[in-house]
């Protein structure tokens, strides 16, 4: 069930803010991100250090016994910065643990997720590298077995959890945490499921363009 979907399309923006087309909840883009064309519409632009955030409701509490997806289109515009980039993250709470979370490595175009459980933090590492200077399709799909990631539409890593997830019911922030930085890219069409999608239902999303 998808149960948030920010398009950041002309007709959702309201100045610094972004409807979502389920439920109208806003994204506020901070000074660091604006709207520009994308590949089919409007896209976010980061400028590495540049967040969004969308606020905490009850509908995008995330649960592992039901299961969620998260996904997104992204054109990264720069490569490794030596740090971790942020592309989004969700704390189990306000100012609290991640809960779920997804990351560039320091060194490489490669992808780090992570998830919060009763036992700490579990990671699943991509084998692929995201393109330079091309839209490349992600989702993170979530239930009882594990976390996988998808890239592009087919499976890259698949992770066991021996621990059951900490409940991530903080708010969404795409782009750069505090202090820290974040993407410098392009960011479009960002769905939330409340639901495992199986990978035919990701290969669709990733076969329809950005």
């Amino acid at each position: 069930m998808l149960v948030g979907h920010w398009t950041f399309d002309i007709e959702t923006i309201d100045g610094r803010r972004v409807a979502d087309a389920e439920a109208g909840l806003p994204a506020v883009l901070d000074a660091g991100v604006e709207i520009v064309p994308g590949a089919d519409g409007q896209a976010l632009a980061f400028d590495g250090r540049g967040r969004v955030e969308i606020p905490a409701a009850p509908q995008l509490v995330l649960s592992q016994i039901f299961g969620f997806t998260l996904a997104f289109w992204v054109k990264a515009a720069a490569g490794p910065v030596g740090e971790w980039r942020s592309l989004l993250y969700k704390p189990v709470a306000e100012h609290d643990a991640r809960g779920v979370g997804l990351w560039l490595y320091p060194d490489a175009m490669r992808l780090r997720v992570q998830l919060f459980t009763v036992k700490g933090p579990e990671y699943a590492d991509s084998r692929r590298t995201v393109p330079l200077g091309e839209w490349a399709h992600l989702a993170l799909v979530v239930d009882t077995d594990g976390m996988f990631l998808y890239i592009d539409g087919r499976l890259d890593s698949a992770v066991p959890l021996e621990h059951p997830v900490v409940t991530p019911g903080g708010p969404f922030h795409l782009g750069g945490e505090p202090g820290r930085p974040g993407l410098t890219g392009l960011l479009e069409d960002f769905r939330v499921y409340a639901s495992a999608l199986d990978e035919r239902d990701v290969r669709i999303l990733a076969a329809s363009p950005p």
